[in-house]
């Protein structure tokens, strides 16, 4: 019983500890739940949302990606991914700076989609969808 209620303590503590991304802004790894990411966010490796899960990234968000030697630092989706900004408020998907290296982009391994109003830089493939599921309307590539 003392284990389960330190353990339990500890969890309260450290809730990112049962979770692939922190609870900070860097993300890396499986998406539990579903989740709304906002502000100016890290992938620092390659962030997956699973089938049954929607990750939706709010306007005006600023997500970059950790550069890496083979450039497969990248966000796949096998669930949803809503992206949706306004011509205002565009969410980026950017390198975290300028000379970090490489990343790959968002690839959709049958999940669905919806990115409105996104900006793309220095990503290698910027959206890769062989099945067509997902919607995209007024995206830049540079």
């Amino acid at each position: 019983m003392k284990f389960f209620s330190c353990f339990f303590i500890f969890l309260l503590s450290f809730p990112s500890a049962l979770f692939a991304h922190s609870a900070m802004d860097r993300f890396w790894g499986e998406v539990p739940v579903d989740m709304l990411i906002s502000g100016d966010v890290l992938v620092v490796k390659t962030l997956t949302v699973p089938e049954g899960v929607t990750l939706t990234i709010d306007k005006g968000t600023v997500v970059r990606f950790e550069g890496s030697k083979d450039g497969i630092n990248r966000i796949v989706v096998s669930g949803r991914l809503i992206a949706v900004g306004t011509s205002e408020r565009p969410i980026m998907f950017i390198p975290k700076s300028p000379g970090s290296g490489p990343w790959y982009g968002i690839e959709f391994r049958g999940g669905t989609g919806r990115l409105e109003h996104c900006v793309f830089e220095g990503a290698a493939k910027g959206i890769r969808d062989p099945a067509g599921k997902a919607a995209v309307k007024d995206v830049s590539f540079k």
